[in-house]
């Protein structure tokens, strides 16, 4: 009991330090809004750069092209990144292009040993890649000691040196927003690849397609549980109609292991086979690789579906303001949402998808694709 009281008090603690730090620091930006790509930076040929990104999966996943571009012009650089326990376990997604790996622990304790870490670093520029205020990314940016700290501007960008602007949601994708982000290092977004991608070995795939085993159909659809639940009966329902419309696919269930029951009990009732469960994020995404088509609610599926071209029918809460900013990047898909959550997204909405994607990506009489693939 006493362990957890002090873990409480350190957590209390942590808080109030945090929210402290940012109203006494918290002012109106005054650095450099840059606006065109220019070397706003006095960087020269192997600067030490940390990316900030300790939040979700799939923030990850999206940040990939910012993080290859800013390789690919500094190929001497130290880039390092800092991660959270949340996201840590996908880092293999953007390890080709950097140097390493920092876990965020969220301890008073855990969080003085990172700081500590980081300013013995000397790091030259800390890129926040995060287009929303975060008080963590704030308070590591402020304390890290690098002398530029580059963010996207909002309510919370006064303690950035350099700041672009932030685009609107309503008309551009989650990737390009973060992608002004280069502009500050000379680098032009719209010049640069900008598609995402997420790298594997061909024993990584061979790996994949042994544990999901042979197939008698020529086609796979990868079906995704995921907390963004669409329900049990919508679910069955709609594999039903595939696998009735278009005998082409056989279907696979999966998801967290916290939704085994629900997975066991839509694949009893449909005679869907259950995808294997992934001992890490990267095996997970080998086997993702394999599927020719996938049926998600979890942006993070929606993403790695992306990196490879992979059609795609996401299911989404969509925000009333029409924002699309977690959609397929630069892929195959069709997006069906509903403002009051995943839930509710009607089924034939999803049938009527499916049916589309499907005639548009897979014609009758085609052959699946295959290695190439």
């Amino acid at each position: 009991m006493a362990r957890r009281v002090s873990s409480a008090v350190l957590k209390s603690l942590e808080r109030y330090v945090r929210r402290g730090f940012l109203a006494v620091t918290d002012r109106p930006f005054s650095g450099e809004l840059v606006t065109t790509p220019q070397s706003s930076l006095a960087l020269g040929s192997s600067p030490r750069i940390l990316l900030l990104r300790q939040d979700r999966i799939g923030d990850v996943l999206v940040s990939v092209p910012v993080i290859r571009a800013l390789r690919r012009t500094y190929p001497q650089a130290q880039i390092h990144m800092l991660f959270s326990r949340k996201n840590y376990g996908v880092r293999q997604a953007v390890e080709p292009y950097i140097d390493q790996a920092w876990c965020y622990d969220r301890t008073a304790m855990g969080a003085v040993r990172l700081l500590r870490a980081l300013r013995r670093a000397r790091y030259d520029v800390v890129v926040d890649l995060m287009d929303n205020p975060s008080a963590n990314a704030q308070l590591v940016a402020r304390l890290s000691g690098a002398r530029y700290r580059v963010g996207i501007r909002h309510v919370r960008s006064g303690l950035y040196t350099h700041a672009v602007p932030l685009l609107d949601q309503r008309r551009f994708h989650i990737v390009e927003r973060i992608a002004q982000l280069l502009l500050p290092f000379g680098i032009d977004p719209s010049q640069v690849p900008l598609d995402l991608e997420y790298q594997l070995s061909e024993g990584d795939r061979r790996l994949a397609r042994e544990r999901l085993g042979p197939s008698e159909r020529p086609l796979r659809l990868g079906v995704n549980i995921s907390p963004r639940y669409w329900g049990r009966d919508n679910f069955v329902a709609c594999l039903r109609w595939i696998q009735n419309s278009d005998p082409r696919f056989e279907v696979l269930v999966g998801g967290a292991p916290e939704f085994s029951q629900e997975i066991a009990a839509i694949a009893a009732a449909t005679g869907a086979r259950v995808i294997p469960a992934a001992a890490s994020f990267h095996e997970f995404a080998a086997m993702v690789r394999e599927f020719d088509a996938l049926l998600t609610p979890d942006t993070s599926v929606v993403h790695l579906g992306a990196a490879w071209k992979i059609p795609t029918v996401g299911l989404f809460h969509q925000p009333l303001d029409g924002s699309t900013l977690w959609y397929p990047y630069r892929s195959p898909h069709r997006a069906v949402g509903h403002p009051d959550g995943v839930a509710e997204v009607p089924l034939g909405d999803v049938e009527q998808a499916i049916g589309s994607l499907f005639a548009e990506c897979f014609p009758r009489g085609a052959e699946a694709r295959i290695a190439a693939n």
